[in-house]
């Protein structure tokens, strides 16, 4: 079984959970139980993100990073995250501008591509 397979089944296995399912009906988001094991991965390797933006700004900027306050090299990481996080947001939003589904029924249009680049914002 290959490592992509063993991803999808653990992933689907969280979706499949019936607290989750309960939790999203209660809070009258039903198509947020596909999603939200993502949403909860992505904000976790955005912490980590944040973490590690550290160790590598002490690396790439030398003795200026290392000089920066507390606060303030805190602050670095919050905005190099909030880089990335736009960038990839950005790079991923174009194609759903010529999404079909999205263009037939803009109101109540729904399509997995999409869903997925809103995961990623709330992520």
């Amino acid at each position: 079984m290959s490592l992509s397979s063993q991803v999808a089944e653990h992933y689907q296995q969280l979706v499949d959970l019936p607290q989750a399912q309960w939790l999203c009906s209660y809070l009258g988001l039903p198509k947020l139980v596909d999603y939200w094991p993502a949403m909860l991965g992505l904000a976790v390797a955005f912490q980590l993100l944040r973490l590690s933006s550290n160790t590598m700004s002490s690396i790439v900027f030398g003795k200026k990073f290392d000089s920066l306050t507390a606060r303030q090299q805190y602050d670095w990481g919050i905005r190099v995250v909030s880089q990335v996080h736009a960038i990839v947001v950005v790079i991923m939003s174009i194609p759903i501008f010529f999404n079909k589904v999205l263009l037939e029924d803009t109101l109540y249009g729904f399509d997995h591509y999409p869903a997925c680049v809103y995961t990623i914002v709330c992520g």
